[in-house]
């Protein structure tokens, strides 16, 4: 059958068709540059995200040789030494990585609160109970952090709190000494507030086999020797300061009337374990670890590591 369509009319009909056509090759063109842009910044990122880890690796690197390095050097730590001193970020590969090294034994460590057995350390609970007053908080929360680690299902005094205190909760009392800081969130009345504040001066930490952590005088705060001495005063923390770093422990609270109160406690004049934080920032990623290591000697282990967070 012949067309009945005039040629200025075919010719209308092919214009359609093609812009049509550029219309959708135009659409599927700019698709394409989207997706390839997509793959690319994903590409960007990816690569990005690679620095940041070597990067975290690196500072953890630096960290264990400048520590080990430490231990061949001096029998003593202290913070005027290198490892303790806040580094500025240092650029590498386009980035910059960053770290801090903290001693824990500068700290006191709750998991002293209970020895091995699960037997409440009363010496212990009264410390913590004094640290929470000087801190402004309620001491009543040293019994319910006891609670949580005891072996019994005993409330420890009234504001003890064992299974029954957890009622709403999915959980119960653990009956064991804490695994990580973190763990504090699930006790009750540790909310954020009282957490960061006892993060300035308590850890949590692995208790050396038949006894308990040592704190090293020569890097402690002063809130926390005035709890190891509570007949310290303020003066005689900031006298006792001044005079570090102490080669011994004996040396260093000899002839001190504020000693006497002390009732074995286990001090030191070196630091065993070291928290390491590392951030490295590449292009869109910044990446913040946190490295918990136990040095033996000169010999370094790397007991955990915990990403503390992850931005791109």
């Amino acid at each position: 059958m012949a067309s009945t369509m005039t040629p200025s009319k075919e010719r209308g009909a092919a214009l359609i068709i093609v812009l049509g056509l550029v219309a959708l090759i135009g659409t599927w063109a700019s698709t394409a540059a989207y997706e390839d842009m997509i793959s690319l910044r994903r590409a960007e990122n990816m690569q990005d995200a690679m620095r940041g880890l070597q990067g975290s690796q690196s500072v953890l690197a630096l960290s264990v040789k400048a520590l080990r390095q430490d231990a061949l050097d001096s029998t003593t730590d202290d913070l005027e030494e290198q490892w303790a001193q806040m580094a500025p970020p240092f650029p590498i590969d386009q980035g910059l990585v960053s770290g801090v090294i903290v001693d824990s034994n500068r700290f006191l460590n709750l998991n002293d609160l209970v020895n091995a057995q699960g037997v409440l350390q009363v010496a212990v609970l009264t410390r913590l109970q004094a640290l929470f007053v000087r801190l402004e908080l309620d001491p009543g929360l040293v019994a319910v952090l006891a609670d949580w680690m005891d072996g019994d299902d005993l409330p420890i005094g009234a504001s003890g709190a064992e299974d029954s205190a957890y009622y709403d909760q999915p959980y119960r009392v653990k009956n064991g000494r804490l695994q990580r800081w973190q763990e504090l969130a699930m006790l009750k009345g540790f909310d954020a507030k009282v957490i960061k504040k006892l993060s300035e001066v308590a850890t949590v930490r692995v208790v050396p086999q038949g006894g308990s952590t040592p704190v090293n005088i020569n890097t402690a705060s002063a809130m926390v020797l005035q709890t190891l001495f509570p007949d310290m005063s303020s003066s005689d923390a900031e006298g006792f300061m001044a005079n570090r770093p102490y080669t011994d422990v004996a040396t260093a609270i000899a002839n001190q009337p504020w000693a006497a109160a002390n009732s074995g406690v286990n001090l030191s004049v070196t630091s065993n374990m070291f928290k390491l934080r590392s951030e490295a920032r590449f292009g869109r990623a910044i990446l913040r670890e946190e490295y918990v290591l136990l040095r033996m000697g000169n010999k370094m282990s790397l007991l955990s590591r915990q990403r503390l967070g992850w931005m791109d």
